[in-house]
């Protein structure tokens, strides 16, 4: 084919699909949805547009993470519970092991003392015992003799 062929070819071509394509404006509409044209609105599928998916994609991440907080919360909880049964139980073990001593004591006090031997001041034999009564009684007897002594000479 030779150039000239090739240059009018082109030159009627261009302006028949040109005006082709300008009759096929004229001919189709705008759909007010979606804002293609469409020549037969018939065939026409709308394809909107929207934020939907994103948006439901969105509240279902949302809705992951307020289920997870709820768990974690749930969990802190029972930890918080765990720990305030602990302190409890180890309080009670406090309070038990308290009543025991109490009570220990109480029966020391109450019960009675092993007896010890009488000791009687008037009897005692040790020259060396610090007991009061045995110390005064001893210096009453001494002073007793002494002056025993000066009234009989």
């Amino acid at each position: 084919m030779g150039l000239i062929k090739r240059v009018i070819r082109d030159k009627i071509r261009k302006p028949l699909k040109r005006a082709a394509r300008q009759q096929a404006r004229r001919v189709s509409a705008e759909c007010p949805a979606c804002r293609k044209r469409y020549t037969n609105p018939l065939t026409h599928t709308c394809k909107v547009k929207t934020d939907y998916g994103t948006r439901k994609r969105a509240a279902e991440r949302a809705a992951e993470r307020d289920r997870e907080r709820q768990r974690k919360r749930e969990a802190a909880a029972r930890r918080r519970e765990a720990a305030r049964a602990r302190r409890k139980a180890a309080a009670d073990r406090r309070k038990a092991a308290a009543a025991e001593r109490r009570r220990e004591a109480r029966e020391k006090r109450s019960a009675p003392r092993p007896s010890r031997p009488q000791h009687d001041y008037r009897r005692c034999q040790d020259d060396d015992c610090r007991r009061y009564a045995c110390v005064g009684y001893k210096a009453g007897y001494a002073d007793a003799e002494a002056d025993a002594e000066r009234e009989s000479v």
